[in-house]
């Protein structure tokens, strides 16, 4: 609809959005609401301080709108969007961008452009799939697609879904193979229950009927325990990821739907093992039921001869004679240890090696376009860049230890003659580009990165000048050096740079020179030292100019990229003031790239955490689930061995062996398992990691022992209940 002249040369977009834009944009207000009536409109915060930072909500002030004083009253503060979003490569103010100022769709002012959001269908978070169809829209229509909108959204929905799923198959895997087991030996336990009941005259149907009711009542006091724990575990887990708290009743309805699907599969299997023993018991008489001489199967075993130690030979029987019962055990026990391994191998992974120690990044425009004419790159259109002036006045921040600039020169090329030109340079043209490359007769240098440097950081770096002395010179760094004898030097050589732009009022080319004196040259990296634990170092053809002679001679008018360094251990508030200025400088550039390093590595390393929590979560339930398993069946064997052990007990043996014999069953079981999970997660070795094996090793041993302890504590839960009981009781039989 228009735009409106800022101080400082800056430019806002006037328009007019309608509420399914402003919903589809996802923007937000800091303060009022958005235009309704024909003279209301609503500011981009950023934008607002810079036309009037004392313009109140509900006061009237003129905006010279196309050159035209427009009457407005303010009804709302828009928080700042502009400056995240993606902007085209043609990108032009009041043309193709986005409005900083929203007037009401009651205004009369006539829109010159119409541009429009487009939501595509079926966004399900894959990347690639999406990115296609924008492709594909893109073919057909003129537009851009928005992927900073589209990134900043749940974009990686689908591999949450996926990981999340992982997770609940492993954990009901995990629970299924439990429930078999404490639901086999519960069932044992109510042999005595049926038999006593078939003698007053219950028949099948009826204690199915009860065996039914036992199970409903166990399997609803459950759900009821489960439901808060579920609440608090999902809010928990998804504030500490995506900091996002409170628990909406519409993100919990589509939960409970996959978790009615998981609690009506449970409860099947529930009702079918409950089956399974009533029919099991049917054929069985009342005497041998209330008897209790329902008996497992038993495996034959042959003990190896090589074994003569009687430990050795009981534990062996023990392990053995219940195939089932053990591979149980062992699989859920390596279940266990290989959850919580795995995890911390996807997180760490996936989370990759942050050791930044930049502060913040800005930089004014990731995208543009750009010709090609006569080997020289033409800007398309005149980049977007930092205003030097800005950038000084941010750097005299005493909170600022150093601000990393990289000058907008993408097409400045830097031009040498052939007889320049010695074998360490042809060398380097060879390796990053083309000897071919030549504009009028001179070889264009590729690979370059420009450096500008102020007064302080000249001397700093080159204290055997003063900053007067690089005034019209530059000098040049180029890692490359053969080392052979008698080499020409460019020192004290003529260096041009061109630089040619497209006429914005006519047809055609304009090419302009410059020449530079060579002050020095390195054949060492450019590196400055930002403190004692961070270096910066270029590989590039690096050339250094005094940033006052280049801005002077108009060979650039601003910088691009910048990242900050800040000083270690700033309070918070001086932080926050800071980041406040620091993000005034991208706030008035739409399409920039705004990133807080430490806040962007949370927001990276999100979905690792999230896999983190899932994995520690499904570590604790399996390995929980595991030790009652084991300590379930090893005391359950005990009891159907229980004359046998007393016979044993009843020839001289202590109880002290007993235990021991039960300690040895126990670990005999981990150390399987951590064997086999050990093997499984050997395989690793053969995949390219970020970090070392024996690295993931120490998390390994930390599953194995904690196991280790919660197995120590299961063995002595069962030495409890079985210290009181006298060999009599283990012998006599129960009348």
């Amino acid at each position: 609809m228009g735009t409106v002249k800022m101080e400082k040369g800056h430019i806002a977009t006037v328009g007019k959005m309608d509420e399914q834009a402003i919903k589809m944009g996802r923007i937000e207000l800091v303060d009022g609401t958005f235009p309704t009536k024909e003279n209301e409109v609503s500011i981009e915060f950023s934008y607002l301080q810079s036309i009037d930072s004392n313009w109140e909500i509900g006061e009237q002030r003129e905006l010279k709108i196309n050159n035209e004083n427009i009457s407005l009253t303010l009804t709302g503060i828009v928080k700042d969007y502009s400056a995240r979003w993606s902007v085209p490569y043609d990108f032009k103010k009041g043309v193709n961008d986005f409005p900083n100022i929203f007037l009401s769709e009651k205004s009369e002012i006539t829109a010159a452009h119409k541009n429009l959001l487009v939501k595509l269908k079926e966004n399900d978070g894959n990347i690639e799939r999406i990115t296609e169809k924008a492709n594909e829209v893109l073919e057909e229509h003129k537009g851009f697609f928005n992927e900073r909108l589209f990134f900043n959204s749940l974009a990686n929905l689908k591999h949450i879904s996926k990981v999340t799923l992982m997770f609940q198959v492993i954990t009901l895997v995990a629970s299924f193979l439990c429930m078999i087991c404490l639901l086999h030996y519960f069932n044992i336990g109510q042999t005595k229950k049926f038999g006593i009941l078939k003698s007053v005259g219950s028949t099948n149907k009826d204690l199915l009927k009860v065996s039914l009711a036992q199970v409903t009542i166990i399997f609803l006091s459950s759900i009821i325990l489960a439901i808060p724990l579920q609440i608090i575990l999902h809010s928990t887990i998804i504030k500490k990821t995506f900091h996002v708290s409170g628990f909406d009743i519409s993100e919990f309805l589509p939960i409970m739907g996959v978790v009615a699907l998981w609690l009506i599969a449970i409860f099947l299997i529930t009702v079918y093992s409950s089956f399974r023993a009533i029919k099991n018991i049917r054929k069985q008489s009342i005497y041998s039921l209330i008897k209790e001489q329902v008996q497992e199967r038993k495996t034959s075993v042959k003990i190896p001869t090589q074994i003569k130690d009687f430990t050795l030979r009981k534990v062996w029987t023990q392990v053995l004679s219940y195939p089932k019962q053990s591979i149980l055990i062992v699989s859920m026990l390596t279940l266990a240890i290989l959850i919580i391994t795995f995890s911390v191998f996807i997180e760490k992974e996936s989370a990759g090696i942050w050791d930044s120690k930049v502060d913040y990044y800005l930089n004014s425009q990731e995208i543009y376009g750009f010709d090609t004419r006569e080997n020289l790159d033409v800007l398309l259109k005149e980049g977007l860049t930092f205003p030097p002036d800005d950038v000084r006045e941010i750097e005299k921040d005493k909170n600022i230890e150093f601000v990393e600039k990289n000058p907008f020169m993408v097409d400045v090329h830097p031009l040498l003659r052939e007889e320049q030109i010695n074998y360490d340079i042809r060398q380097w043209i060879i390796q990053n580009g083309s000897l071919s490359s030549t504009y009028n007769d001179k070889y264009i240098i590729p690979n370059v990165r420009y450096i500008t440097l102020n007064e302080d950081e000249f001397e700093l770096l080159y204290p055997a000048y003063n900053f007067q002395d690089i005034s019209d010179k530059v000098i040049i760094h180029y890692p490359v050096s053969s080392n052979i004898m008698g080499e020409k030097s460019l020192q004290g050589e003529i260096i041009t740079f061109a630089q040619t732009k497209k006429r914005t009022t006519s047809h055609g080319y304009d090419t302009r020179f410059w020449n530079f004196e060579v002050l020095e040259v390195s054949n060492e990296p450019f590196q400055f030292q930002v403190d004692s634990s961070t270096i910066i170092e270029y590989p590039e053809f690096t050339i250094v100019f005094s940033e006052d002679s280049a801005i002077e001679q108009g060979l650039f008018k601003g910088y691009n990229e910048l990242a900050f360094f800040l000083k270690p251990d700033l309070k918070g508030e001086e932080r926050k003031e800071i980041e406040s200025r620091i993000y005034s400088l991208i706030a008035l550039t739409p399409g920039s790239l705004y990133q807080n390093i430490s806040t962007f590595i949370d927001e990276d390393t999100r979905m690792s955490v999230f896999v983190g929590y899932l994995g520690k979560l499904t570590f604790i339930v399996s390995i929980l689930l595991s030790i009652i398993s084991m300590t379930v069946i090893v005391f359950s064997k005990y009891k159907t061995q229980k004359r046998e052990w007393g016979v044993y007990l009843s020839m001289g043996m202590r109880k002290r062996t007993v235990y021991e014999l039960m300690f040895f069953e126990h670990f005999s079981y981990l150390i399987t398992s951590t064997i086999i999970a050990l093997i499984l997660f050997s395989l690793t070795i053969f995949m390219n990691t970020l970090y070392s094996f024996f690295f993931y090793i120490q998390y390994f041993c930390l599953s194995v022992l904690v196991l280790f302890l919660l197995t120590l504590i299961g063995w002595f839960i069962i030495i409890r209940i079985i210290k009181n009981q006298s060999i009599f009781s283990l012998i006599r039989e129960k009348e």
